[in-house]
């Protein structure tokens, strides 16, 4: 039996992966269609699963399995044609079309048919107590990509969600009030700010042009597993000329400068989020538990733990499901 082939996972470090790209598909997008269809923008129909449907093997598990969320979700097709598994059956999306993905249902993001993957571009909204995590990916036939987690710690949203979830479930729902109520969030959200680790030195034109643009990809995609030899081809020089501008220009190697950036947005988190220390050290960029306890400690004099144990605001853990 031939051995199953896994998509590559990349960070997703152009323009298209930035903040700004993902607000202005907001403001382009999915307000307008919200303005003339309502909610009914995220209420696509399931069609039966095809027996030749698989889900698209991807290098991380996390994308390659059906799993349930502890966190509802808004997802939203920009460009291509999407194929996902909901709760056994298919949902077939075309670019401009979105789904409304409660909490615990039984999904999928991916779906093939035979061995035919789909090129598609995605947004996906959790919407948490505190806010909004925000992700933008790719998959194409050859490969899956991903921007880093936009965190909008902004409980306004999660009222507005909350208010049109009640609303959209009421026995006499009113179509206006729910759109009315869409319309705010996304706007609200397109105007907002995410989390990002403030660095100066990004705007320090007198660094060499591949310094600059390694200090770019590493803040666009923070909490992405990236290799020496992705972010030197992505510069345009080779692995160990990269590791001299940092040490030469910085005083210290690609990774160093790497985990600073996910120290701080795990701190960051664990001030104002009240999500577990777990989930946390997962949105930062860390996949080894206690490797981020140790990290932290050093770098703060404290354990997440005792920062975390500050917030009174507490809420489920939810599964990490984005790799």
């Amino acid at each position: 039996m031939a051995s199953k082939t896994y998509l590559p996972n990349f960070p997703l470090v152009g323009e298209e992966g930035t903040w700004e790209s993902i607000a202005e598909l907001i403001r382009r997008q999915i307000l307008p269609k919200i303005e003339a269809v309502g909610d009914k923008l995220f209420q696509a129909e399931m069609r039966p699963l095809p027996s030749d449907a698989a889900v698209v093997p991807i290098v991380s598990e996390n994308w390659s399995r059906p799993r349930q969320d502890g966190t509802p979700q808004f997802v939203y097709l920009v460009s291509g044609q999407g194929l996902m598994l909901v709760k056994g059956k298919m949902l077939a999306l075309n670019a401009g079309q979105g789904y409304y993905l409660p909490k615990s249902a039984l999904y999928a993001p991916y779906l093939m048919l035979g061995n035919r993957i789909l090129s598609c571009d995605w947004l996906w909204l959790k919407i948490h107590p505190f806010g909004v995590v925000v992700l933008r990916s790719r998959l194409t036939p050859k490969a899956h990509y991903q921007s880093a987690h936009f965190i909008v710690a902004e409980r306004r949203l999660a009222d507005l969600f909350l208010e049109w979830e009640r609303e959209r479930n009421h026995a006499d729902a009113d179509f206006r009030v729910t759109k009315g109520l869409l319309m705010a969030f996304f706007g609200l959200l397109a105007r907002s700010s995410p989390f990002l680790p403030a660095e100066s030195i990004l705007t320090n034109n007198d660094l060499p042009l591949p310094l600059q643009n390694a200090l770019t990809a590493l803040h666009r995609a923070y909490n992405k597993p990236i290799t020496l030899n992705q972010l030197a081809g992505y510069c345009g020089v080779t692995p160990e000329y990269l590791c001299r501008l940092f040490r030469r220009y910085l005083g210290i190697t690609p990774w160093q400068y790497l985990e600073r950036i996910r120290l701080r947005v795990a701190q960051y988190l664990l001030q104002e989020t009240g999500l577990s220390v777990a989930d946390v050290a997962f949105l930062a960029g860390f996949n080894d538990l206690r490797h981020f306890q140790r990290l932290f400690k050093r770098a703060y004099g404290k354990t997440p733990n005792s920062v975390r144990s500050k917030r009174q605001v507490r809420q489920k853990p939810f599964l990490r499901v984005w790799g």
